[in-house]
């Protein structure tokens, strides 16, 4: 066999191994610099950090832009591509600009909603809850992330936000969960203090 036809199979194969990989189908998600993506991904995340006595996070646009480059592949399913990542999917995608901004606000209250699967008398990891651990984790400090449309897949709309210092940390069994992850202990920042 010649080399070029070597060269054509070997890429052939290359190309079938491959995990599938679309780009974004349109522009609908919002931009990760768009203020009003921003306002909203930083409020759902300050409102329940604030609750569990977490510090606020602030806005990281090279964290913002890894979570983009990572949605922004639209693989079949989404994938943990590093610790300290959030993902969710949606389908069918918001058909306007509002809609994306109301499902990245949902989609964090949808991973905070998973505490109440979470045991804070045994405090530990676990699928179940892995989201809102993430979001809560007191030490986590930087948040950036991203939307994507995916288009042919079935949960085209899609959040992934990246994290530092990242949460779930397992490397000191399981004490590091109970010092990061609060109870609702903090006053409710909706509150209004009493004249």
């Amino acid at each position: 066999m010649k080399l070029p036809t070597l060269l054509a199979l070997a890429l052939g194969h290359l190309v079938v191994a491959s995990p599938t990989k679309r780009n974004q189908v349109d522009g609908a998600a919002p931009k990760i610099d768009d203020p009003n993506f921003i306002s909203r991904v930083m409020d759902a995340h300050w409102y329940w950090r604030r609750i569990h006595c977490a510090q606020d996070l602030t806005w990281d646009p090279a964290l913002a832009q890894a979570a983009f480059d990572s949605v922004n592949a639209c693989t079949e399913h989404p994938q943990h591509d590093r610790g300290g990542s959030n993902l969710s999917s949606m389908g069918p995608a918001p058909g306007h600009y509002d809609e994306w901004l109301r499902a990245a606000r949902e989609m964090v209250q949808g991973w905070h909603e998973e505490e109440l699967k979470y045991p804070y008398d045994n405090p530990t990891w676990d699928t179940a809850w892995g989201h809102f651990t993430q979001v809560v984790w007191r030490n986590t400090s930087h948040l950036g992330c991203a939307m994507a449309h995916c288009g042919d897949v079935e949960f085209p709309a899609r959040l992934y936000c990246f994290y530092e210092s990242p949460g779930n940390v397992l490397s000191d069994g399981m004490t590091e969960f109970k010092a990061n992850v609060w109870p609702m202990v903090c006053k409710d920042p909706d509150q209004k203090r009493p004249h």
